[in-house]
């Protein structure tokens, strides 16, 4: 415990922490066809809605890191991450968020329900559990959903490390996001044909 309540270094700021979005991108769709995708706001549970960073050392408790904390709140973060990584597709022809009077194609929500460094002895791993549902927007039907729950293990119990194993699993959330997303828009155009540009 005493890794993740540790003071910084003298003269050192404490750590804020943030997720970075995907680089990679994916194939186009046949005939370079886009497809516009409304990005509802990611929400949070409510143990982990807030920047402070969580951790436990036992499944009954959970507390925060007293020096490091999130950019923003997880939510925020991976709502902007979604946004970046999807508009950088070549199958997106844009990300509309909220409630923009804008037709769309496909709706994401998605809900973080888990986002926490567990510490055991001396093994550490964080914990990340996201539910995602991707719905045709016009008529709000769920079409696809699925839930990521995934850990990593990690060399060291502190924010760094915690911060690093988070993105890493982000990295891969947003990988499957992409590749979701992707065959429900290849899905939408070939049911309804070309998507004007």
């Amino acid at each position: 415990m005493a890794g993740c309540a540790s003071l910084p270094e003298r003269g050192q700021e404490p750590g804020q922490w943030r997720f970075l979005p995907a680089g990679e991108t994916s194939a186009p769709l046949a005939d370079d066809r886009r497809v516009v995708l409304r990005l509802v706001e990611t929400r949070a549970a409510s143990g982990i809605d807030r920047r402070d960073m969580a951790y436990s050392t036992d499944q009954q408790s959970i507390a925060y890191y007293r020096d490091n904390r999130w950019a923003a709140s997880p939510a925020v973060m991976l709502n902007e991450v979604i946004d970046e990584t999807l508009t950088a597709q070549p199958w997106v022809r844009g990300v509309v968020r909220g409630g923009a009077r804008v037709p769309a194609d496909l709706g994401l929500y998605c809900e973080i329900n888990r986002l926490e460094h567990v510490i055991e002895a001396d093994a550490g791993r964080v914990e990340v559990r996201v539910a995602c549902s991707w719905s045709r927007a016009a008529e709000r039907v769920l079409v696809h959903s699925m839930v990521f729950n995934e850990q990593v293990e990690i060399d060291q119990n502190d924010a760094a490390h915690y911060a690093r194993g988070t993105q890493e699993l982000v990295n891969v959330l947003l990988a499957q996001l992409v590749r979701d997303g992707r065959e429900l828009a290849a899905r939408a155009i070939s049911s309804k044909g070309a998507i004007p540009d």
